[in-house]
């Protein structure tokens, strides 16, 4: 990352709401748990505790990913959400994306770089997620309780 640049920190609004009060507090969980590891990536001394913090990120988000995803596809489903399919393969490709992450770093150390990458890929992700494919729930929900 670049001296200068500050990380990115993601701002939950009500843009990001699903309809579901509790898949809306994952996601604000996991808006937290980001920033914390955008935090930790902004320029300064490293830590030694931060490479232990970088270990049960990642496996907060695996955890996040297997229990998260399996209550909001079941979710979807429930609710007859058209995004369901959508929802299901981006989850997927999440998954997918976090191995390649462990298994590159398994390789290769946890490099800056690699962290920085990992910072902005999920942001993107979990932003572009939420707002393209979780939010069509919300429509699906007020349909079903009025």
């Amino acid at each position: 990352m670049d001296a200068n640049r500050q990380p990115v920190r993601l701002q939950w609004t009500d843009q990001f709401a699903t309809g579901s009060p509790t898949i809306d507090e994952q996601h604000r969980q996991l808006f937290a748990h980001l920033n914390q590891f955008a935090a930790l990536l902004a320029p300064g001394p490293s830590d030694p505790k931060d490479l232990v913090f970088i270990l049960q990120f990642l496996e907060f988000l695996e955890e996040y990913a297997r229990t998260h995803f399996s209550y909001e596809e079941q979710c979807m489903e429930r609710y007859r959400c058209p995004a369901h399919q959508k929802n299901q393969m981006a989850h997927e490709h999440f998954q997918q994306m976090i191995r390649d992450f462990k298994a590159r770093s398994l390789a290769g150390g946890f490099r800056r770089e690699m962290l920085d990458e990992l910072s902005r890929m999920l942001n993107h992700w979990v932003q572009g997620h939420i707002l393209n494919l979780d939010t069509e729930l919300k429509p699906c929900i007020e349909r079903r309780a009025g």
